[in-house]
């Protein structure tokens, strides 16, 4: 897969989830998640050698740490020293525009995958 088509997922990828929060509902804690995702991406892509693999690389390990942080703060935080407290908890249906940004995020981490392959 072309180098440019990579950068552009890169920059594609916050631009829709800003995109999706600017039409549906998308809670913070999915965003912020998203965010650290799409941080770990950019600085595993452009630290790494060699940029051939940094790139499709970069977006596998953004992706999973974007899905993996959507999924685990979806109802709530539990921490390890007092796991009888969940902090953030929340007891309503998640919004649809969670989802949409994992989908989303999940999209990015398959084109990471055949760029690789």
């Amino acid at each position: 897969m072309p180098r440019t088509v990579l950068i552009a997922v890169h920059v594609a990828w916050p631009a829709g989830i800003l995109l999706l929060r600017l039409i549906t509902r998308v809670r913070r804690r999915c965003l912020a998640a998203a965010g650290i995702g799409w941080l770990a991406a950019v600085v595993v892509a452009t630290t790494a050698t060699p940029t051939s693999r940094a790139l499709p690389i970069g977006l596998i390990l953004g992706a999973g740490i974007a899905i993996g942080g959507c999924l685990a703060t979806a109802r709530g935080v539990t921490f390890t020293w007092e796991q009888q407290q969940t902090y953030w908890a929340y007891d309503g249906k998640i919004p649809p525009g969670d989802r949409l940004v994992e989908v989303l995020t999940g999209l990015v981490g398959l084109i990471g995958v055949i760029a690789l392959a």
